[in-house]
């Protein structure tokens, strides 16, 4: 805890704070070398390979960290009593999740005992610190979690209804919204990523939650899909699913929930990586929900995301099509040009080069990007440090629109355009 401005006169015991990260300790523990720590830091230190004491640097003999009651009982009293000098009480801390805790817990799962109360014991637990998460992946509590998705008995799948949920168990229902939730929490750490494994009940029953179910339970299906699509060999077998693309597109245009809109943008990403995916998205409208989605884009991350699946997109002849054929398309490229990252930029010219080369309505196309002022961004562009194939894009971009540009009374003139391939 750093000691803000209006406790600047309130001395804090030097056997409070942490000798690692200086602060007051929130969760004092202890190692066999007797020297006590703040427990984030000091797990911290130790997740990066360290083996020895930060203070003393002993060698440790284990890494076992020992809770010290009686110092952060110490750290609260003092907290109390400097109340009035606006310290705040420090919260009794929660033990961490122990792998023999979470091994029994996920023993139950797949025995089927106390399925649902189990699950929302494992997501309480989860939810309560990265390390928490850490030990439940390392147990293999995803893949578990994923072998629960089964459909139930009287689940309609097909069947197009007022009630979308209408004729489902809503016990299943409750269920698995609950298992989808936790796997999203545990998803947070990387290591599991393409390496799910789920059947064709597990992808059915993932499939319908992101098309029928709850706004938070298509973004857990999204999160959860994605993971699957890391992994190259579920791919193709997702996109062949009814409705997972329609329903991923659908999401981009969740403007008032970011998490829908992230959510979808990472998963059609990694299932666009295949050109019969790219195809797909095509037909089921990604092109306009991206270029529409590009001047909202609320991050940097967002933004590339968007501009990457575009290019990908681009990369097919659908693709290009659906891109010139936008009116917004083109304008919003040119703009984005040194307006937002070098990455974006990069993903923006490349996709007009591709468009103008290859589509068949490119001239059509190209006097857009003239008109939307492509020419002149194109020349800054080519005087900033941009990298090499930006650069070479770029360049090959200035000699198609050349034509185009002399003919405009503002044009720099033919010396001015004589000089693009000296680049």
């Amino acid at each position: 805890m750093v000691v803000p401005r209006k406790l600047l006169n309130v001395t804090v015991p030097s056997y409070f704070m942490c000798p690692i990260s200086l602060d007051l300790m929130r969760d004092p523990v202890t190692l066999c070398t007797g020297m006590t720590y703040d427990r984030s830091s000091i797990e911290k230190w130790l997740d990066e390979g360290n083996l020895t004491c930060p203070a003393t640097m002993q060698l440790l003999d284990n890494t076992s960290l020992i809770p010290n009651h009686t110092l952060r009982r110490l750290i609260q009293e003092w907290c109390v009593s400097n109340r009035s000098n606006g310290v705040e009480r420090i919260p009794t801390p929660k033990v961490p999740a122990q792998p023999e805790e979470v091994r029994a817990m996920l023993e139950d799962l797949r025995s089927g005992i106390n399925v649902h109360h189990t699950v929302l014991r494992l997501r309480t637990l989860v939810r309560e610190g990265d390390k928490n998460r850490r030990c439940a992946a390392d147990a293999g509590a995803v893949q578990v979690l994923v072998n629960l998705l089964n459909p139930p008995k009287r689940c309609h799948w097909d069947e197009e209804e007022e009630d979308e949920t209408a004729g489902t168990d809503r016990e299943w229902i409750e269920i698995t919204e609950d298992t989808l939730a936790t796997i999203v929490l545990i998803s947070n750490n990387e290591a599991f990523r393409g390496s799910l494994v789920a059947g064709p009940k597990q992808l059915a029953c993932i499939c319908w939650f992101l098309k029928r179910g709850s706004i938070e339970s298509k973004v857990a299906a999204a999160v959860v899909l994605e993971s699957l699509a890391t992994g190259s060999d579920a791919r193709s077998s997702l996109t062949e699913l009814e409705g997972v693309t329609d329903s991923l597109v659908g999401l981009l245009r969740e403007k008032y929930y970011p998490k829908a809109v992230f959510a979808s943008l990472k998963c059609l990403l990694a299932l666009c990586a295949t050109r019969k995916n790219r195809i797909r998205a095509v037909e089921a409208g990604a092109v306009p929900a991206l270029v529409e989605f590009l001047p909202e884009a609320e991050t940097r991350g967002m933004l590339e995301r968007a501009l990457k699946i575009l290019e990908l997109l681009s990369s097919c002849a659908e693709g290009r099509e659906a891109i010139s054929d936008h009116a917004l398309a083109i304008p919003m490229l040119v703009k984005l040009i040194l307006r937002a990252s070098e990455t974006s930029t990069e993903h923006a010219v490349v996709i007009l080069w591709m468009v103008c080369e290859y589509s068949v309505n490119a001239g059509t196309v190209r006097d857009a990007a003239v008109q939307a002022g492509a020419f002149t961004r194109l020349l800054l562009l080519l005087q900033t440090e941009c990298s090499k194939r930006t650069k070479q894009k770029a360049v090959d971009l200035l000699k198609h629109l050349r034509d185009i540009w002399s003919q405009y009374p503002c044009s720099p003139g033919k010396k001015a355009l004589s000089q693009i391939g000296q680049f």
